[in-house]
């Protein structure tokens, strides 16, 4: 407010470098969410490698919708691959046999903030020519071993929308380290517009730029290729910088209430799967992920019922085959994808984040186990 700035200015690009920075990665391009994010990154991965309209890409058959949504955004087709039923994150098994010659690119996407077993997905990658956009939405600030998502891939998409782990309110990311890719995605993102160099973004508009000058028409207001109104002003700037500064106190908070709730519920995984995550990762926790298994006396509807009747928020595991928009587009794959199927009907999350007390807590863990008693389990 003192600057008199609203619009994309030097706090936006600042957020940018430091964000990028944190997670291995030269540029940060800001813009309005984590789905625009990936539609930018695979729109500026289509433009430079030439991809092909209808090119597939292999997405987990378990994430959030905008991760296959972005696909078909760019006029790409998204190809699911089963997951893996302990981290619930693309099965890196599975992942050859749905390549074929019109494979482009693997989205690995980091559940739950949880990193994907990366080692076999990048080597795939490189054996078949594939490149990798990771969706990081949910994993800000995760490593597997000891390398931090986003930095795995040409191109990465964060959310900062206001129920993530850094927030903006409204918001998200591409991270990369290819100049190429940094400067079409700030070209999309502002309706493709000519003038993407940093040195724009970060000055003040009233000192003229040369760079902008040196053709007939401004810069500033030509456009060169299809673009969006995909961006964020001052206001998201100044807040991302805030919660960087609180990032430790964010993280590891979240990881300390996760740990809390895992340590109180060793006695009910008989029914409950619990978070599991090897030892090289470190997960970064946007929630506290619960699959009720198979032979459970129970339902998944019964429990999360349970839970909301005590004021505690459940929500179901990112079903994604079994939407009604994708049975329209698709037809009926859930079938093929047998943990994915598991994962949709037995699958929620409850809250482990920085916000909540120990008083609440030990509110999740107690009207768990009272749920158990009440059925004689326990």
């Amino acid at each position: 407010m003192e600057a008199s700035r609203l619009s994309q200015g030097s706090l936006v690009y600042k957020f940018e470098k430091e964000f990028a920075k944190l997670h291995e990665q030269r540029y940060g391009i800001a813009l309005n969410s984590g789905t625009g994010a990936l539609h930018v990154g695979l729109e500026a991965l289509k433009e430079k490698f030439n991809w092909q309209p209808k090119s597939k890409v292999l997405v987990p058959a378990v994430t959030f919708i905008a991760s296959s949504n972005a696909c078909l955004h760019a006029g790409l087709e998204p190809v699911f691959v089963d997951v893996d039923a302990r981290t619930y994150n693309i099965n890196p098994a599975l992942i050859e046999e749905k390549i074929d010659k019109d494979t482009v690119a693997i989205m690995p996407v980091h559940l739950f903030g949880q990193p994907c077993e990366m080692e076999p997905i990048v080597d795939i990658a490189k054996r078949h020519n594939l490149k990798i956009i990771e969706d990081c939405a949910e994993a800000h600030f995760a490593k597997y071993k000891g390398k931090t998502v986003g930095s795995f891939g040409e191109v990465a998409g964060f959310s900062t929308y206001v129920a993530h782990t850094i927030t903006t309110g409204v918001g998200g990311l591409v991270t990369t380290n290819d100049r190429e890719l940094m400067e079409i995605s700030r070209s999309l993102l502002a309706h493709g517009r000519a003038c993407t160099c940093e040195k724009c973004v970060a000055s003040d508009p009233r000192v003229v730029c040369p760079l902008r000058s040196k053709t007939e028409m401004d810069k500033r207001f030509m456009f060169v290729r299809l673009g969006y109104s995909y961006r964020i002003g001052e206001f998201e700037g100044v807040i991302g910088l805030d919660q960087l500064e609180n990032k430790d106190f964010i993280m590891n908070t979240r990881e300390a209430n996760a740990r809390y709730l895992t340590e109180n519920l060793q006695d009910v995984q008989e029914y409950l799967q619990l978070p599991w995550y090897p030892d090289y990762v470190t997960h970064s926790f946007m929630m506290y992920p619960i699959a009720i298994r198979k032979d459970a006396p129970f339902t998944r509807r019964d429990l999360t019922q349970w839970l909301e009747k005590n004021n505690i928020e459940t929500r179901p595991m990112m079903p994604l085959l079994n939407q009604p928009i994708y049975k329209k587009l698709f037809g009926d794959l859930e079938k093929d994808y047998p943990v994915a199927e598991w994962i949709n009907h037995y699958g929620f999350y409850v809250g482990c984040h920085h916000g909540l007390e120990r008083a609440q807590l030990d509110k999740i863990i107690a009207c768990i186990h009272d749920f158990l008693k009440e059925r004689k389990l326990e």
